[in-house]
C-alpha cells in the first residue's frame, strides 16, 4: 500500500465490556485514518476486536456481507435522527467475503475494514458520529463513536499515475484537484483492480497531498516502468498559468519553473526515473519548441531544462509512452499535426541529452481532432507503435484511429457523430502482454463514445483519462460534487 496513507490523525474509540455470566471480556475498536473529509471522498473505516479474556471466544467475520454483527450507527446533517445498520441490510454492497464463524484465542485481534461511504451515503457536509456494537454467546462488546467532518468540495480535474508492465500495475492512482473552504487542494484515489476478469475496481483510499494555488490545474502523477513502492520519491504535479509545480511527500515544500507561457502544453504522461528523478515533456506555446525538464531526485536540486529541440511543423497532439525495464525503459512520443489536408504522424525519441526526431508518415484526407491525445506502446523488444482519433472530413464528424507502426501508417474507421468533438484520447494496454489499443471521444453535448458506441458515464462525472489493463478498459472520471471514479468501459 502507497507508504503516505498511513500519514494522518488516528481517531480511536474503545469500550470494553464484561459479561458477568461468563467473564468474558472483548474490546471493539473504531479506526478513522482522518477527521476530515471532502465530501465525495472515500471514508474508510478499520474495526478491531481484540479478545481480552482467558478463554478462546468464537467471533463472527467482522465484514461478512451477510452479517448480522456489529450493528453501527451513523448519525450527522445526512443521518440528524441517527441510522442503524448491519452488512446483511445492504448485501450486495459490501467489501468483504462471506466468512463463518471463528476461534479468537486469549489475546488475539481480529482486524478488517469497510467502506462507509459505500454503506451509507454521506451527502451533506458537516460533523457526524459512528459507533459500533456486536455480541455474541455470553458477550457483549461497544465502540464508542468516532467523531469526523466532512467538508464540501467541488473536483474540477484528474489524471491517472500508472506502474506499467509491473505486478503493481493494478494499483492505480488518480490525482486530482479540488476546491474546498479553505482554498484548492492536490490529493489522490487509490484504485485497485481486484477482479480482471469483471472489470471490478475497488476504491481503497483516498488522501489529501496539499494546498496549492487559486489558479492550480492539470494534476498529475508520474507513471513507472518499476514498482512504486520502492521509489525514494513520491512525485505529484501541477501548473499554476505558466509556472510548472512539483512536489515530493519527503520535501516541505514544492520546487517550480516557469514555463515561459501559460499556453505552453506539458505531455502526458510525466514519467520518474528509477533514481527518483521528475522528467516533464514540455510544448511551447508556439506548438514548435519541445523541452524535457528534470527534477532531479535530491533535495536541493533545481528543476532544468534537459534539452529543447524544434519541430518541422506546429503539432496540434502529442503523447509519450514509456518502455518496460527489459526495453530499456525508453520514452517516445508521437506528434500528431495537420499539413494540408494530410494528417502527420511523427515519432520522437526522448533521450537524456537530446531528441530523436523521426520522418513523418502522411495521411490523406484526414484531419486533426480538438484535444486529441495519443497514445504510444513500446514493446520488450523495442517495437514502437503509437495511434490517434482523426477526422476523415473537414466536418469533423467522421472519425478514424489512426495508427503508426515501423513507419507506416494504416487508418482504421470508427463512425460518425452528430456533435462535435471535443476531447479524444487513445490508450494501449499498460500491462506485460500483446498490445491492445482502445480510444473513447468527448462530445460537446456531454456524450461518451468508447470505441465508437455510446457509453453511459454521464452519471459518473467527465471521462478525463482512459488506461486499458490486461482484459478491461477503464475511464478516470470527475464528478464536481462527488469526486473522482475508475468506470469499467467494457466487460
Amino acid at each position: 500500500m502507497y507508504r503516505q496513507l498511513a500519514i494522518g490523525v488516528w481517531i480511536l474509540s474503545t469500550v470494553v465490556c464484561a459479561c458477568a455470566q461468563r467473564g468474558t471480556k472483548m474490546k471493539l475498536e473504531l479506526v478513522l485514518p482522518r477527521g476530515e473529509y471532502l465530501l465525495g471522498e472515500q471514508i474508510s473505516v478499520d474495526i478491531r476486536l481484540t479478545n481480552t479474556s482467558g478463554a478462546g471466544v468464537e467471533v463472527p467475520n467482522l465484514t461478512d456481507r451477510a452479517g448480522t454483527q456489529p450493528v453501527y450507527q451513523l448519525r450527522g446533517p445526512a443521518y440528524p435522527e441517527g441510522v442503524t445498520f448491519r452488512f446483511a441490510d445492504l448485501r450486495g454492497a459490501g467489501d468483504g467475503e462471506d466468512g463463518g464463524m471463528h476461534q479468537l484465542a486469549p489475546g488475539a485481534t481480529m482486524e478488517d475494514g469497510f467502506t462507509l461511504t459505500s454503506k451509507k451515503r454521506i451527502g451533506e457536509p458537516g460533523e457526524y458520529t459512528l459507533s459500533a456494537s456486536m455480541e455474541g454467546k455470553g458477550w457483549r462488546a461497544e465502540a464508542a463513536a468516532v467523531r469526523f467532518r466532512v467538508e464540501k468540495a467541488t473536483f474540477l480535474d484528474a489524471a491517472l499515475g500508472v506502474d506499467v508492465f509491473t505486478e503493481s500495475t493494478r494499483t492505480l492512482r488518480g490525482v486530482w484537484l479540488a476546491d474546498t473552504g479553505r482554498g484548492r487542494v492536490i490529493g489522490e484515489s487509490f484504485f485497485y483492480e481486484n477482479r480482471p476478469d469483471i472489470s471490478e475496481v475497488r476504491l481503497t483510499g483516498t488522501r489529501i497531498i496539499r494546498g496549492v494555488g487559486a489558479k492550480a490545474s492539470e494534476p498529475f502523477c508520474p507513471w513507472v516502468n518499476y514498482d512504486r513502492s520502492e521509489a525514494a520519491k513520491f512525485w505529484h504535479g501541477w501548473r499554476e498559468g505558466s509556472v510548472l509545480y512539483a512536489f515530493s511527500d519527503d520535501e516541505d515544500g514544492p520546487r517550480s519553473i516557469d514555463l515561459g507561457s501559460a499556453k505552453a502544453r506539458m505531455v502526458r504522461p510525466a514519467v520518474m526515473t528509477r533514481t527518483g528523478d521528475l522528467e516533464v515533456l514540455v510544448l511551447g506555446e508556439n506548438r514548435t519548441t519541445l523541452r524535457l525538464i528534470r527534477f532531479p531526485h535530491h533535495a536541493e536540486g533545481k528543476p532544468v531544462v534537459v534539452w529543447s529541440a524544434e519541430l518541422p511543423e506546429p503539432v496540434s497532439g502529442i503523447g509519450i509512452g514509456l518502455g518496460p525495464r527489459e526495453e530499456g525503459g525508453s520514452m517516445v512520443a508521437l506528434a500528431v499535426s495537420q499539413s494540408g489536408l494530410k494528417v502527420s504522424l511523427r515519432m520522437i525519441r526522448v533521450g537524456q541529452m537530446e531528441a530523436e526526431i523521426g520522418p513523418a508518415a502522411l495521411i490523406d484526407g484526414a484531419y486533426v481532432l480538438p484535444d486529441a491525445e495519443p497514445g504510444v506502446h513500446i514493446a520488450p523488444d523495442g517495437e514502437v507503435r503509437g495511434a490517434v482519433v482523426v477526422a476523415r472530413h473537414p466536418a469533423l464528424r467522421t472519425l478514424a484511429v489512426a495508427e503508426l507502426v515501423a513507419g507506416k501508417a494504416t487508418v482504421t474507421d470508427a463512425g460518425r457523430v452528430d456533435v462535435a468533438v471535443v476531447k479524444a484520447m487513445s490508450a494501449y494496454t499498460v500491462t506485460s502482454g500483446a498490445p491492445v489499443l482502445r480510444f473513447f471521444v468527448r462530445l460537446a453535448v456531454g456524450g461518451v463514445l468508447f470505441e465508437g458506441k455510446e457509453l453511459p458515464v454521464a452519471a459518473g462525472g467527465v471521462p478525463v483519462d482512459l488506461v486499458r489493463m490486461s482484459s478491461s478498459s477503464y475511464l478516470l472520471t470527475v464528478d464536481a460534487g462527488n469526486g473522482v471514479k475508475l468506470v469499467a468501459a467494457e466487460f
